[in-house]
Order: C-alpha cells, then sequence, then structure tokens
C-alpha cells in the first residue's frame, strides 16, 4: 500500500524537491588537463552534464580534494575545479562544491587514491591521527582532537575558494563541508586501517591517541573532581586521574557495560568531541561564506544502519560517535539518540546567527532487514527516525542513497520516494551520476521524482 501511495503522490504532488546527483570521484587527470585520458574524460563529463540537465536534475556536486589543491602549506591551484564548475554552469546547472577535507582511499565506492596533504603530518605531528583501540592509526582526516590546534588550515582553505569562486556563488546551491572519513561527521570506526571492523560489526573506538586520552581524562576530572567521587560513581579502583583510559577490547562483553556511569561517561565525552570538532569547522565555514547572503552549507551523517533492529545493540552508531548511552537510544522523543548531532544545527543557527544549513543523511534506498539476518540492519526505520527528530527540532534534512549499486533496483527507488514524500526529506544526492545515465530503470525512475505531475 506505501509503495502505490509514494507512487500516486509522485504522479500528483506539486512539491519543489532537490535532486542533485554526484560527479564522479575524478575527472580525468588533474594535474594533466591536456593528456588524451583527460580530454577523453571531460567530453564525456559534458555529455553527461547535459544528460542529466535533460532528466530534471538541480545540481551536480564535486569533491574538492583538499591533497590536490593544497599540495604544499598556503600554496593552492584551483584550475582544476575552475574547469568542472565552468562545465557545470555552462550546462545549466548549479554547482555543489564538497569541501573534502577527507582522503579519497580506503572506502567503500572509492575508485581513486588522494590522500590529505602530507604535509599536515609533518606539521601536526603523528598525535595528529586517530589512533583505534588496535593500535592502528588512520590518515583519513585530521583527528577529532586535532581540529581546535589545526583550524586555521581549515580557515586558509576555505579563504582560498572563497577568493576564486566567490564570483561564482550565484551557480552554487550549496557549499558541503567535510568533517570526517568519506566526507561524513563520524570516527573512522569502520574504516580499512583496522581489521574486522566493517559491516556488520560494532566496529572500533578511535580514541586511544595521546591527545583523545588526555581529553578524557580531562573531561572526567573537570565532571568528577576528585578521583575518590569518580571511584564512587564508576565502582573503580584508581589512583588517580592518569589511570583513567577509554575502554579495552573486553568491555563489550561484559554486561553491557556501555550501560554502566562508566559507558556513559565514555560514550558522552566521545560523541561532544565529535560535535565540537564539527562545530569548530562548520564555525569557520560561517565565518568565512556568510558575506554571500543567500549562500547554503551543509554536513553529512552517516545512515549506520546496521545492529539498530530490536534487539541490536546499536554499538556501530555508538563507536562512530554518533550517539550516546547517556541518552535514552530507543525512544522517539530523542529521535533514537540523534537529537544531540541534529541540534549541532540548531547550536550553530543561535550561536553564530546563520540559518542557511543543511543537514545530510545517507541511505534512504534501504529497507529494513537488508543483508543477513545477523546484520539487525533497520536502515528504513533508522531514516523516519532522523527524519522525525529533524522536523521536530526545525532543521532541514536531505538525504542520499548510500550505495550507488542500488540505484539499478526499484525497490531503492520506491524507498527513496518514500522518504521524500512521507519522511519529509527536502531533497536528495544522489550516488552517483553515470549511475542513473547508464540504466533505463535509474533513468526512469530519476525524470518521474523531477517531474511530480
Amino acid at each position: 500500500m506505501k509503495i502505490l501511495i509514494a507512487t500516486l503522490l509522485l504522479s500528483f504532488t506539486t512539491y519543489a524537491k532537490v535532486f542533485n546527483v554526484m560527479a564522479p570521484l575524478l575527472v580525468g587527470d588533474p594535474n594533466n588537463l591536456n593528456s588524451n585520458f583527460s580530454k577523453y574524460q571531460i567530453e564525456d563529463f559534458k555529455r553527461q552534464l547535459h544528460e542529466i540537465k535533460a532528466l530534471g536534475a538541480t545540481g551536480v556536486s564535486t569533491d574538492i580534494w583538499w591533497g590536490l589543491v593544497e599540495k604544499n602549506d598556503n600554496q593552492f591551484d584551483w584550475q582544476y575545479y575552475q574547469l568542472l564548475s565552468d562545465l557545470i554552469i555552462q550546462a545549466g546547472l548549479k554547482w555543489v562544491p564538497i569541501l573534502s577535507f577527507h582522503q579519497c582511499g580506503g572506502n567503500v565506492g572509492d575508485t581513486c587514491n588522494v590522500p590529505i596533504p602530507n604535509w599536515l603530518w609533518k606539521k601536526y605531528g603523528h598525535d595528529a591521527m586517530s589512533k583505534s583501540e588496535q593500535g592502528n592509526y588512520s590518515k583519513e582526516f585530521l583527528s577529532v582532537w586535532t581540529t581546535q590546534y589545526a583550524i586555521g588550515e581549515f580557515y586558509d582553505v576555505m579563504h582560498s575558494f572563497n577568493y576564486h569562486f566567490g564570483h561564482k556563488m550565484n551557480h552554487i546551491y550549496e557549499i558541503n563541508v567535510s568533517l570526517g572519513p568519506a566526507g561524513e561527521l563520524r570516527y573512522p570506526s569502520y574504516n580499512s586501517h583496522d581489521n574486522g571492523t566493517g559491516y556488520p560489526t560494532r566496529g572500533a573506538i578511535q580514541a586511544y591517541s595521546r591527545p583523545a586520552i588526555e581529553s578524557f581524562q580531562n573531561a572526567m576530572k573537570s565532571k568528577y573532581k576528585s578521583v575518590q567521587n569518580l571511584n564512587q560513581a564508576w565502582g573503580f579502583g584508581l589512583q588517580n586521574f592518569a589511570q583513567v583510559f577509554p575502554p579495552n577490547p573486553n568491555f563489550f562483553f561484559q554486561n553491557n557495560e556501555q550501560y554502566t556511569q562508566y559507558g556513559k561517561d565514555f560514550y558522552r565525552w566521545y560523541s561532544n568531541s565529535l560535535r565540537e570538532h564539527g562545530k569548530r569547522i562548520l564555525y569557520a565555514a560561517i565565518d568565512v561564506f556568510r558575506i554571500h547572503v543567500h549562500i547554503q552549507l551543509g554536513f553529512k551523517v552517516p545512515g549506520i544502519h546496521w545492529r539498530v533492529a530490536p534487539g541490536g545493540d546499536r554499538l556501530a552508531e555508538l563507536n562512530a560517535g554518533l550517539i550516546s548511552t547517556d541518552n535514552d537510544i530507543y525512544s522517539d522523543q530523542t529521535g533514537h539518540g540523534y537529537n544531540r548531532i541534529i541540534g549541532l544545527v540548531n547550536e550553530l543557527k543561535a550561536e553564530k546567527n546563520f540559518y542557511n544549513i543543511n543537514f545530510h543523511f545517507t541511505c534512504l534506498e534501504m529497507d529494513n532487514y537488508d543483508g543477513p539476518d545477523h546484520a539487525q540492519s533497520y536502515a528504513k526505520a533508522l531514516v523516519f527516525w532522523v527524519a522525525q527528530e529533524a522536523n521536530r527540532q526545525g532543521v532541514r534534512i536531505l538525504g542520499e542513497n548510500a550505495l550507488a549499486g542500488t540505484l539499478y533496483s526499484q525497490r531503492a527507488w520506491d524507498n527513496i520516494a518514500d522518504a521524500l514524500y512521507f519522511g519529509n526529506y527536502d531533497g536528495v544526492t544522489f550516488l552517483r551520476m553515470g549511475t542513473i545515465l547508464s540504466s533505463g530503470l535509474a533513468r526512469d525512475n530519476f525524470y518521474r521524482l523531477t517531474h511530480p505531475h
């Protein structure tokens, strides 16, 4: 019945939704735009732009890889992105630049390798990397606990972008800001630097670098004032705050310790640290771009949909930093734990007096119980929980599909339609333009979405 209603809505509604598509991760060779390979890729890109425009797309997003534009400290090269943005604008489409402060490579769907600038590690040291419970380091993004010291680097990129593209702001739909791995506000808890942490496992905590441990110790010292108070709350026998550490791997196998006072304190600090990191970078974006009166800013949170179904432990989301056990993560009243990360938007509005902020959420195309039973996937419910909470808080929410290949399935398009017209998502960014154009089914569904009459 729901599919039928969605189909009727696609036929008769007049809501103005936003339908953006993602460009390829790279078009040609950015370091040699005159090569035959680049010329072929650019011509094919131009063809695709005109085709997707004819199907009704609003705009096209492109990753602006930090590792390409600032290979040396404070020396920028924007030639490649001047070309791509010109092609998008000439095709009559809006441009959605993604300030991609993350690495390309190591995530699902990554078909190229663009590390973040190597000079960052020389400048900020080994401790600027995220360190996992397995002892492994991630170089995909500067760690959450480095942001406060390296915030000037983010300002530099944004100021340079604004200087070179300020004249194109009327052609920009939104500036999307990458806040973590794969451009998402999360920890690299299920990324390739660790072993056995991918879907549908609990992932791995990423709070074991020296700055992270010191931050946790200082937060607990600030909360409890004395180690005696901490021991009373936790039931521990610590001698001093220097003995306070993030959980060891056995933590998750001993009586749901994430719900003990220690577990609640840890996850509160862990998720707060992630949000404060995101807030600092979004502060910078607001400071730099607010001179353009109508500019919109956006950021993305992933739909970590596994271990979520009734009976699931929610550990994959917890270890990614999205939710916390000191909150009620099973209640509609808290958006099933997402009220705080969504509330980041309203904090920014209140503190910076800036209102054009979009919250993006992924996995719109998925069903509940997709994948094996033990995955406990509850994607569709999660999509609606998050939308309901965003709507309650007055936060504008847009969505994405999590995997490109799902767009070959009619069921995926039905789920996206349900999210748009029952979940009040204000639009979708599709992964990816080439996927839509390569499938008759995807083309037809995209056209129906963009021509709702």
